[in-house]
């Protein structure tokens, strides 16, 4: 499941970061962002609009929905610092554990914060004659901004919203059977 969330984004923050996106891409007009909850349960949560209302803090998102999107997530195979706090917070809330046995309603694995940024751009010329959208970012423009809005060491990128569900596959560990510290080379 996935809940909108509230404004990611000041409008300081979003006016220091437009002439660096536009220094990318000409045709970007604006930037939004706003967060997006995934929650990972075994079975659908009954109190939904009270799960929805916990997930929703702060300003509310005021951007528009069109324009390239950039979704910004943890890196993926990771937890996150904030699932891990938000998770035992919406447990503690009564919103089910993971935990066999446990009568708190279904389980409830994880609960992850993604960002979903919006690129506005400029419309054509002949956009407004014949309401063509505007033209979208090339892949490498979109790259190239992605660069700018997420941290490559602890966040992954992807372009469309759906990619978020990938947070919670689960990745068996290679094993590790040996690891040259001292760099001297095999023995």
């Amino acid at each position: 499941m996935h809940f909108e969330g509230g404004n990611a984004l000041s409008a300081f923050r979003a006016q220091a970061l437009l002439p660096r996106l536009q220094a990318i891409s000409a045709r970007i007009t604006g930037v939004a962002a706003r967060f997006v909850h995934w929650v990972w349960s075994d079975a659908a949560i009954g109190n939904h609009d009270q799960l929805a209302a916990l997930l929703h803090y702060g300003d509310a998102y005021e951007g528009g929905t069109d324009g390239s999107l950039v979704v910004v997530m943890p890196r993926l195979g990771t937890v996150s610092p904030w699932a891990s706090t938000a998770t035992d917070m919406a447990r503690n809330c009564g919103f089910g554990a993971a935990a066999v046995g446990d009568t708190g309603g279904p389980g409830l694995h994880r609960v992850e914060r993604v960002t979903e940024w919006r690129l506005q751009l400029k419309a054509g010329l002949l956009a407004g004659v014949i309401g063509a959208a505007p033209k979208p970012l090339s892949d490498a423009e979109l790259q190239a901004c992605a660069a700018l809005l997420h941290d490559r060491m602890t966040e992954s990128v992807a372009f469309e919203r759906e990619a978020a569900r990938h947070l919670f596959d689960e990745r068996a560990a290679a094993p590790l059977a040996h690891v040259d510290v001292l760099g001297t080379g095999p023995s």
